[in-house]
């Protein structure tokens, strides 16, 4: 918040703000969306180090553990970096933890100023950064394109107060509301590109989670399918038993049997570490984080299909010529019945 980030004393960017910085933090933003697929826990952070108005090192936080964004850039800009201006979409580090502060890295490197989207919600942190770098003599201004950084980094936000997941619901239906046939089989309602996209969803998330019947059911394998790191796999379970032979047990990525309620779950996981959940059980699994006031953001693939009652997805009544536009706060969709 203003009030906190003043608190800290670091400077606010006065309301006509210079549109390169705008755009040089926007930069970082965009540097920062390298890190989807394996910087979380941590926040995505990208860096831009610029002197007479060129970029002379860019950086990105790509994996968990490994080099911070302020690293990469520094080691890019080398001996430029003296007397340059530093931009970072979230504040420079400034405690010890797998890698050195970023804050100190800054320091002795000589750069002139920082401008930075955010400050860092992380309590080891927490305008911490700033008040290093300003005792140091660098120039420090804030709150640039503050909302899209915040935005980039709505999932850490929430995990660093809450302690919990940001939920993700996927779901595919067909157009008339059914997540399955009548004899259980929910394959495949959506198409190859929409699983495509959920697979590149899989790989940003810490762990992907489902119920028992849907292991039961459907036997999926949960993992990203060569798009990236493959997530915690996570089977809701009130009786723990599932078949052996289950996909989810192939040893291709963590899988963990949980039971209880949903805030009992999101404790525990919260406590692992998974900071993003994409949920893809079936509507009771569904209903059950709806229900509990756990879900973030949904995400629903609509197939232009109807299933009715029809007991086999092979059975259902395929649509063609689909038309879709939005009719008010409506999604409207109108399609022939393939005959």
């Amino acid at each position: 918040m203003r009030t906190d980030a003043l608190r800290t004393g670091e400077s606010k960017l006065p309301s006509s703000r210079s549109k390169s910085d705008k755009e040089w933090i926007l930069r970082t933003i965009e540097l920062a969306r390298r890190g989807f697929a394996g910087a979380s826990p941590n926040p995505y952070v990208g860096c831009v180090i610029v002197k007479d108005g060129k970029a002379v090192g860019e950086g990105a936080h790509l994996y968990f553990g490994g080099p911070h964004a302020e690293v990469h850039a520094l080691k890019e800009a080398g001996h430029k970096a003296k007397g340059a201006t530093v931009y970072t979409n979230l504040e420079p580090c400034s405690h010890w933890g797998k890698t050195p502060p970023c804050a100190l890295a800054l320091i002795r490197a000589g750069v002139k100023k920082v401008v930075s989207a955010m400050r860092d919600p992380n309590p080891l942190v927490a305008g911490k950064g700033f008040a290093a770098l300003k005792k140091a003599g660098i120039k420090v201004i804030t709150g640039v394109v503050e909302s899209e950084a915040r935005h980039l980094n709505r999932s850490f936000i929430k995990f660093i107060r809450e302690r919990k997941p940001y939920v993700f619901l996927k779901s595919a239906l067909s157009l008339d509301g059914k997540s399955a046939a009548g004899n259980g089989d929910s394959k495949w309602i959506s198409s190859e590109e929409s699983r495509n996209f959920a697979r590149r969803l899989r790989a940003e998330v810490d762990g992907i989670l489902v119920g028992g019947q849907t292991v039961r059911q459907d036997n999926p394998s949960l993992t990203a399918h060569g798009f990236g790191r493959n997530p915690v796999r996570i089977v809701l379970s009130k009786s723990g038993k599932l078949p052996k032979k289950s996909k989810v047990f192939d040893g291709k990525a963590q899988t963990w049997v949980l039971k209880g309620s949903i805030k009992e779950v999101m404790s525990v996981l919260g406590r692992q570490g998974i900071s993003r959940l994409l949920v893809e059980g079936g509507d009771q699994t569904a209903s059950e984080f709806l229900k509990a006031g756990e879900v973030d953001e949904v995400l629903y693939f609509v197939a232009p299909i109807l299933l009715g009652g029809a007991q086999k997805m092979n059975d259902a009544l395929r649509l063609e010529g689909v038309e879709t536009w939005k009719q008010g706060q409506d999604i409207a969709v109108w399609a022939r019945v393939k005959k």
